[in-house]
């Protein structure tokens, strides 16, 4: 049924198969990610994420291991998306997260009494992951393979990995595991992917990271950042001398400081201790805690799991080429820093707004026509105040001029603006044609309230007064 669903999808977008991935980030392509992304949010958190635009849903998979699935979608260019969920409420998802003692890269785990993942993510020994990410990523690399199979059957040869969040750390994991699987003939060769991940935490060590960013240097590894964000700043880390390459200056620095004079030797001797003692002290109890003492909640979830022998290091870096997405003063008018609103900066919406602003500049233009498509009163219906037809402004930003209708009358003047901030309080000049009902004073009397606008992610013109949005338009 699935391979089916992939054939009749793929048919009637009329997909070209042969088609290839593109290299590079694009935005507009990580926008309708991001917008498949929040599908694995509750019906009040997709109303305020645009829905996708160029793709279709195919499946939701079966939930696996610590509360994770993934979702199959088609875009009109016959590429497969490979959409990963990202925490959820429940305890074991956050579990995931903090199981944070690293084991090696490359190995085995016992997931089950009928099921051991077996893995080689990094071709260096010294390479080392998140243990819970690896745990979701072997739960859910079965269904990953079998929907693999069954669209390149049908033609379908191009696949993102798309994850937000723990989903973007997961999809570093089955990025890799999914490269060892084409090096080692399990994969078809002529099977592209590309990696678009947003907001993923670190996954690993550095030398996890540079096999990572070696292996994906053609341009086909991306994860976004909200530099607002913390998310992507976690899981804890602590570097010791025992985490650089084997040739390093410390390697044998106590007996360089012994061979020094004293008191020099002294001195050195406890200078040294001071700095290198901590952070492996440091690095004991994150694996004492977030290993051992963890990995007995996780027992409780998955009775049949067994416990790996960990590796002697939480020195955690990010990987990949990173997108930064950099906030200013206008985004924190939108988005502002609050304790109790822990994710504020973590939001789909957040990185698509400033995804717009920073990349998507032919939507983030105030230049241009307009057509209204909510304006705030009482609920009445703008077919109801505006019977002769919609009100449509044109807006030029450089000449800070507007024009266009009322509903009724043409209307013109001037309009000031800084930054985010907008008035429309300078007299506008109309004609005066005699309209029916009280549509035309309403839009008047709106537009002079105007203090603050935003353009959204979808290209929207939104007018607020006061933090309340009193009108919308659309770009024609």
């Amino acid at each position: 049924m699935k391979r089916i669903a992939c054939f009749l999808l793929a048919t009637s977008l009329h997909m070209v198969a042969f088609c290839q991935l593109k290299s590079g980030f694009d935005a507009d392509e990580y926008s309708e990610l991001m917008k498949i992304s929040a599908r694995f949010g509750d019906s009040s958190y997709q109303m305020i994420t645009p829905s996708p635009l160029h793709s279709k849903f195919i499946k939701r998979s079966a939930v696996v291991g610590l509360d994770n699935c993934w979702d199959l979608w088609i875009m009109q260019d016959s590429i497969a998306v490979i959409s990963i969920r990202g925490t959820t409420a429940k305890p074991e998802s956050w579990l995931a997260n903090f199981y944070a003692a690293m084991v090696p890269a490359k190995g085995s785990l016992t997931l089950s009494s009928s099921y051991q993942f077996q893995y080689d993510l990094a071709q260096n020994p010294k390479a080392a992951v998140h243990t819970g990410w690896l745990i979701c990523t072997g739960f859910l690399a079965p269904s990953v393979l079998n929907s693999i199979d069954s669209c390149y059957r049908t033609g379908i040869k191009n696949f993102i990995v798309m994850g937000h969040s723990q989903g973007g750390a997961i999809g570093y994991l089955l990025t890799s595991h999914l490269y060892f699987l084409q090096r080692n003939a399990q994969i078809p060769s002529d099977i592209s992917f590309k990696t678009l991940l947003s907001a993923a935490p670190k996954p690993g060590n550095l030398y996890y990271a540079y096999d990572y960013e070696f292996m994906t240097r053609n341009g086909r590894s991306y994860n976004v950042v909200n530099a607002a964000d913390w998310v992507p700043e976690s899981p804890f880390t602590a570097q010791t001398t025992d985490d650089l390459n084997h040739t390093n200056p410390f390697r044998n620095a106590k007996l360089m400081i012994r061979k020094q004079k004293f008191p020099q030797n002294i001195a050195l001797k406890y200078a040294y201790n001071k700095l290198s003692k901590p952070p492996k002290k440091v690095r004991r109890q994150n694996m004492k805690f977030l290993g051992k003492y963890v990995s007995k909640a996780i027992r409780k979830t998955l009775p049949e799991f067994e416990p790996p022998v960990y590796f002697n290091s939480t020195d955690y870096v990010r990987a990949g080429n990173t997108i930064v997405l950099k906030p200013d003063s206008a985004y924190y008018m939108f988005y502002p820093d609050d304790d109790k609103k822990i994710f504020v900066h973590h939001y789909h919406t957040a990185y698509l707004y400033l995804l717009a602003k920073q990349y998507q500049q032919k939507y983030f233009s105030l230049t241009g026509n307009w057509t209204i498509e909510f304006i705030n009163a009482s609920n009445r219906k703008l077919n109801e105040l505006f019977p002769k037809g919609l009100p449509s402004i044109i807006l030029d930003e450089i000449k800070k001029t507007i024009t266009g209708s009322n509903g009724c009358n043409r209307i013109s003047g001037e309009f000031s603006i800084e930054k985010d901030s907008i008035r429309f309080d300078r007299p506008l000049t109309s004609t005066r044609m005699f309209c029916e009902g009280d549509g035309e004073n309403i839009f008047m009397n709106t537009l002079k309230t105007v203090n603050r606008y935003q353009i959204d992610s979808e290209g929207y013109l939104l007018f607020f007064n006061t933090g309340i949005m009193v009108m919308k338009f659309k770009k024609d």
